[in-house]
Order: structure tokens, then C-alpha cells, then sequence
């Protein structure tokens, strides 16, 4: 297991006007890959680091991922820890450690910054995915098998918080400077807007009718229309824009509107918000229940900084 010094990663939330001229010429590139890992979370570290979570061969059998590997931005690609079953959704929290969600076990793991795995929640969450910190300092968790968010304390205790008939196993979470969750569907395309008082309702709908995670950065959130093979930008305003991806199924790097995806399913941002990665299916073949081998792929938002 690689020891690695984690930052706390906040992203400024500052609105970028993008033409679209300027959607037009970004390009879609290959960081990484094949990584012998399931699709499963993806995160980067203050220092630029890519994370990508196995959450396993398969989305519906076999056995569970074990391990979380580290890219570094220049694509050198390492084991960055193991012992987990089924990774899935991930965050680095503002104590600077490395949550893990696993799907499999029903419970969170957490990594410090030397690299010890332990586990932090061990009950009160069901089949969680994507996790995320509130202002609070709590841990919001998505119970892909409960249809249902989780809020757990600092000392790893989880209580049921939302349930609600518009969250069809919720995947990605993520915080918006408005004070919303913002929650991506993986039974449905939409988004699903949550309060800070807990009430939950329809944002926005994304094609495919499978979605991946989302994370807001530079003023927008970034959507994973995962069965599309796409990736779109969406306003607090509700307004979606496609970014990456014509919608066929490949890995064809080239100009962002015209490169193709495989299944991508997590998204994040480099530390300065120029950069946004996310984690492809290897295999670009009709079988959607496969997940293995993992390719780290970005598309630069901003080439000028």
C-alpha cells in the first residue's frame, strides 16, 4: 500500500461564462489505463492525484473490488490502498483523510494521511455510493439500496435523513454553495435537488435514463449521463449543457463533442477547476454489466487558466 500525503481539496464556487466556441475546441484526452479496476468512485487530491475506486469486475456479480488506485497527473499509476469490498463512491473530507464507500459491505472505510485503513461507519447505511461533507461537518451518504441519504457525525454514527419516492438508487452527491444537495440518479436520469431541511424534488432529467455521479465546481455542476456515454454541465439555474461525448460507446480521444465515452461514471475536478476527469469502461463492447479495466479520461475546461 503507497502512503499519501491528502489535502483537503475546496473548489471556488465562481461562475465562468463559456461560449460556445469555447465548448467547441476543448479536446477529450487519455490520462490512464487499462487499471485493472471496476468503474467505481473517482476523486483528486490538492496535489493533482486521480483516485479511482474497483468497485468490482462487474455491476451484478462476481466478487468485490478491493483496492483504490492512485494516478498522479502525469498518469504513473500505483496501488494507493486496499481491503475494501466494493468501492464505490469516495471524497476527501476536511480532516484531510480518504473516505471510501463500500457497497458491498454496507459500511464506509476512511484512509489517513499515512495510509492506514480503518473502518468509520458500520451500520445505518445501505448499499452507499456517493458521499459527500456537508457545511456542517457531517458525512451525507447516497443508499443506493435504500433510495434513501444518511447523515453521520463525526464519531461514525448514521441516521436515515431523506427518503424519498424521487431518489431511484441516488449515486452521486454533491454540494452546492446554494445550500442543495445535489443527487444523481442511477435508475433514472435525473437530479434530484435536496434541502438543508431534508425535502427532495426533481432538478433536472438527463438522457439515457442512467445516471452517473455529479460534482460542482466552477460555479456548475458536472452530470455523468452514464448509459448515454456523455457528461453535460448544468446551471443552478437548471440549464444543461453537453460537454464530452457524441453518444456512442468508445474511448476516441479528439475534440470533446466529437470523442466517445464508454460508460463513464464519476467525475472530479483538479485542484484549480481547469480539469475535468472521470473513469471509462476498457471495454467498449454491447455488455453494460461489465466494469473492468478502468481508463482515466479528461477534457480541459479551461486551457488559459
Amino acid at each position: 500500500m503507497r502512503s499519501v500525503v491528502l489535502g483537503f481539496v475546496a473548489l471556488a464556487a465562481i461562475g465562468t461564462a463559456v461560449t460556445a466556441q469555447e465548448h467547441t475546441a476543448r479536446t477529450v484526452g487519455t490520462l490512464a489505463g487499462p487499471i485493472e479496476a471496476g468503474s467505481g468512485g473517482l476523486e483528486v487530491d490538492a496535489d493533482g492525484n486521480v483516485y479511482t475506486a474497483d468497485f468490482g469486475a462487474t455491476l451484478s456479480s462476481g466478487p468485490p473490488g478491493t483496492r483504490i488506485w492512485m494516478s498522479t497527473p502525469d498518469g504513473e499509476v500505483s496501488v494507493f490502498a486496499e481491503g475494501f469490498m466494493g468501492a464505490s463512491g469516495n471524497t476527501i473530507g476536511p480532516d484531510g483523510w480518504f473516505y471510501q464507500s463500500d457497497i458491498a459491505g454496507n459500511t464506509i472505510s476512511r484512509v489517513s494521511p499515512d495510509g492506514t485503513v480503518e473502518k468509520f461507519v458500520t451500520s445505518g447505511v445501505r448499499n452507499p455510493v456517493g458521499i459527500v461533507f456537508d457545511t456542517d461537518g457531517d458525512l451525507i451518504v447516497a443508499n443506493c439500496g435504500g433510495n434513501s441519504l444518511s447523515r453521520v457525525g463525526a464519531d461514525g454514527t448514521a441516521e436515515l435523513w431523506v427518503q424519498s419516492e424521487f431518489l431511484r438508487c441516488p449515486n452521486g452527491i454533491t454540494l452546492a454553495p446554494d445550500g442543495n444537495l445535489y443527487v444523481a440518479n442511477f435508475m433514472d436520469g435525473n437530479v434530484v435537488r435536496v434541502t438543508p431541511a431534508g425535502e427532495a424534488s426533481v432538478f433536472a432529467t438527463l438522457p439515457g435514463n442512467n445516471n452517473g455521479h455529479i460534482v460542482f465546481g466552477n460555479g456548475l455542476l458536472y452530470v455523468v449521463a452514464r448509459a448515454n456515454h456523455q457528461i453535460y454541465e448544468l446551471t443552478l439555474d437548471g440549464e444543461l449543457t453537453l460537454i464530452a461525448g457524441n453518444g456512442g460507446r468508445g474511448l476516441d480521444d479528439g475534440p470533446a463533442l466529437e470523442a466517445t465515452l464508454s460508460l463513464p461514471n464519476d467525475v472530479a475536478l483538479s485542484p484549480d477547476g481547469r480539469i475535468l476527469y472521470w473513469n471509462d469502461v476498457g471495454v467498449t463492447g454491447p455488455d453494460p454489466q461489465t466494469l473492468t479495466p478502468t481508463f482515466i479520461r479528461y477534457v480541459v475546461l479551461s486551457p488559459d487558466g
